[in-house]
Formats: structure tokens, C-alpha cells, sequence
């Protein structure tokens, strides 16, 4: 039953990361009428939103692991950093390389600040 709770638990955050990035992109992709970002404002946009999304992705797994949210999360941010690694592989030559870089280091990053955000708020102080 505990495997099934951590697998849950970071279901959850890898959902909440993937849902707000997605629905932002959508969103920044009807306004700006671009498949790939190529104005800095609309990177810089991106990368807020998928910045914002990783933070309340790592919220959200160290808020429903019940055993240990340090482990819970940093395994969310692997994941988070495999799938953005993937992503940038996809829009190689898409996009320009510092962009690329970005957007798979920064959400691997957001996550784990979201989760130590809440584990502050429970009492755990580093």
C-alpha cells in the first residue's frame, strides 16, 4: 500500500506539472499564434509559466507523500528532468539552445523548490 501512495503522490505533482504547462502553452500559443516560441517575451513567458508549474508540481507530491516528501520529490524532479530532456531533443534545431537548455533545467529545479516550500511549512527546516 505504501508503493501505490508514493507512486500516487508523484502521479499527482507530475499531473499538476504537466496540466499547468500544458494549459499555459495552449494559452501563450493562441496569443502569440506561434508553434515555437521565438520571441524573447514569449520564451520568457514559457519559462515562467513552466517555472510555476514545477513549483506546484513539487507542492503537490510533497504534500500527499505520507513516508518521506525529500525522496518523493527529488524522484519527481528526475522524471521532470527526463521528460524535458526528451522535449528538447524533439525541437532540436526548433529552437534556439539556450532556450532548450532552460526549459529542461528549470522545471527539475521549480520542483524541488515547491516541495521544500511545503516541507518548510510542516516544520522541516535544512
Amino acid at each position: 500500500m505504501r508503493i501505490a501512495h508514493s507512486f500516487l503522490a508523484i502521479l499527482a505533482g507530475f499531473i499538476t506539472v504537466i496540466g499547468v504547462t500544458g494549459i499555459a502553452t495552449l494559452l501563450l500559443k493562441k496569443l502569440a499564434g506561434e508553434e515555437t516560441p521565438r520571441d524573447p517575451l514569449h520564451m520568457a513567458a514559457q519559462l515562467a509559466t513552466t517555472l510555476i508549474g514545477a513549483v506546484l508540481g513539487g507542492y503537490v507530491t510533497a504534500r500527499y507523500s505520507q513516508a518521506n516528501p525529500l525522496a518523493h520529490m527529488l524522484m519527481l524532479a528526475l522524471v521532470v528532468l527526463f521528460m524535458g530532456g526528451l522535449s528538447a531533443l524533439q525541437m532540436k534545431g526548433r529552437q534556439p539552445a539556450y532556450y532548450s537548455i532552460a526549459v529542461t533545467a528549470i522545471p527539475p529545479l521549480g520542483t524541488l523548490v515547491g516541495g521544500l516550500f511545503r516541507l518548510h511549512q510542516i516544520g522541516i527546516h535544512w
